[in-house]
């Protein structure tokens, strides 16, 4: 059962039982779309939460055309005296009436709102593109038939003018969504030859106050090289003809643990554990392998608790390169087809490794991206960064540090530093040899990124 299926349901019968309206479809439309989008909870309506669902969250991402606007005003009322009547409605929220209220004023605009293109996401855009060209995914009668129309869809995209794609889709417009936060965005102050001391707080510019970034054949060759790229090819390739999803946009429990095999994620969790456990997996003969892995396989009981899967699928939705209809995923993997394209791939998706990292990860991963963007450095031991991990004070393990449990602290530190590493590995933004890390073009490019989000206040350095 759905997260919100059970409110749904109790609130249908609890406006059932006092003759109230409340369409279904339509409150089921909005609580995925608030906690998808918004992070928020179905019992959290604080005061503006209405006005900003029905002329921000609905004509981004919600369905296309206008709704029956004085239903969903209706159903929105009955909803929110039915948390206040059964004490669910959570504290900080506003009070019926006034959600109402507000509501009301926000439905005479609403029209107007799911008319407006600008308003609109990317993938919305697109579907309506499709529409708009006579394709729809609206009966299609197999999985095989859904893929073959967004195919169609893409192509008949991609093969419009430059400037008529820019006016039907002029920016990423994720419109505050938190998990459509795009990196391009991120990157563009990054790109600006106006740039100058006041948008470097790192001490990057040259000379001439330019933020100078790495060789572009490099950056993309290093980009094609990256094993994390290949796996979200594999991902998106294998997601391809549909699969199944939750409401929540992750795969379901039956094909996420399909996609954990496929993918050989076991091999990315078992490395992350040896650091905890001193490489005794690593070393395991492969029967014990097997056991691990398929152990690891059943344990987790969504598609967002395997990291391994989540840190490919995220960014791979995040670029574009998985497209969702209500209960299904489609991939497309579009080869680039220049340097250029490839730079852009792979700073779309190391944008959105670093944005979703672990909190406990991103202070050490943007230490090691800053000491290799230092043009003087060659490469960066390992022990330096686990000195100047063990010496930071966002570091927790160094004020347990003291006295006669200095050294088992101080290794728990060092584990810390090298599971962070780990995260980023396979993304080519450095490269390991022996004891040492070396800096990649891409790396080079991943640091000016991480620069940029930290300043944005989007990852906390």
């Amino acid at each position: 059962m759905d997260d919100h299926e059970l409110l749904i349901r109790h609130a249908v019968a609890w406006a059932d039982k006092r003759r109230q309206p409340l369409d279904r479809d339509l409150l089921e439309t909005v609580l995925q779309l608030r906690d998808f989008h918004d992070a928020s909870a179905p019992q959290e309506w604080p005061e503006g939460s209405a006005e900003h669902l029905m002329l921000v969250r609905w004509p981004s991402h919600g369905p296309s055309g206008v709704p029956d606007v004085d239903a969903l005003v209706a159903t929105l009322d009955s909803f929110w005296r039915f948390l206040r009547g059964t004490g669910r409605m959570a504290r900080a929220s506003a009070e019926p009436r006034a959600l109402t209220k507000e509501a009301r004023r926000a439905a005479v605009q609403m029209p107007e709102a799911c008319q407006d293109p600008a308003r609109r996401s990317a993938s919305k855009t697109l579907m309506e593109f499709g529409e708009s060209i006579g394709l729809t995914l609206d009966g299609a009668e197999s999985v095989e038939e859904v893929n073959a129309r967004l195919q169609q869809i893409m192509h008949a995209w991609n093969d419009l003018p430059d400037d008529q794609r820019m006016t039907l889709m002029p920016g990423s417009a994720h419109h505050g969504s938190v998990p459509g936060v795009a990196a391009t965005d991120l990157v563009s102050s990054l790109l600006d030859d106006e740039a100058d001391e006041d948008d470097d707080p790192w001490g990057l510019a040259d000379e001439n106050g330019m933020i100078p970034f790495a060789d572009l054949a490099e950056v993309a060759a290093d980009v094609r090289d990256a094993p994390f790229v290949h796996q979200c090819r594999r991902l998106v390739e294998w997601v391809g003809k549909g699969r199944e999803i939750t409401y929540k946009d992750v795969l379901r429990l039956a094909p996420a643990r399909e996609a954990y095999d496929v993918l050989r994620l076991a091999a990315w969790e078992r490395a992350d554990s040896s650091l905890v456990l001193g490489g005794d997996l690593l070393d395991s003969p492969p029967e014990v392998e097997e056991l691990w892995a398929a152990a690891s396989r059943d344990s987790f009981r969504s598609a967002a608790d395997c990291r391994a899967l989540d840190r490919l699928w995220v960014p791979c939705l995040g670029a574009g390169l998985l497209e969702l209809s209500r209960s299904r995923a489609y991939g497309t993997w579009d080869e680039p087809g220049s340097d250029e394209e490839w730079r852009h791939r792979g700073v779309m998706l190391a944008g959105s490794v670093l944005i979703n990292l672990p909190p406990t990860h991103v202070a050490p991963v943007m230490g090691a991206l800053m000491h290799l963007l230092d043009p003087g450095r060659e490469s960066v031991p390992l022990r330096e960064l686990e000195e100047w991990w063990w010496q930071s004070p966002r570091n927790a393990f160094a004020h347990l540090g003291q006295g006669e449990g200095e050294a088992m602290v101080r290794g728990w530190s060092d584990q810390a530093m090298h599971r962070a590493l780990h995260e980023m590995d396979d993304l080519r933004v450095w490269r390991r040899e022996g004891d040492l890390l070396r800096p990649t073009a891409f790396g080079h490019d991943v640091a000016l990124l991480a620069a940029s989000l930290a300043e944005q206040g989007m990852i906390e350095e």
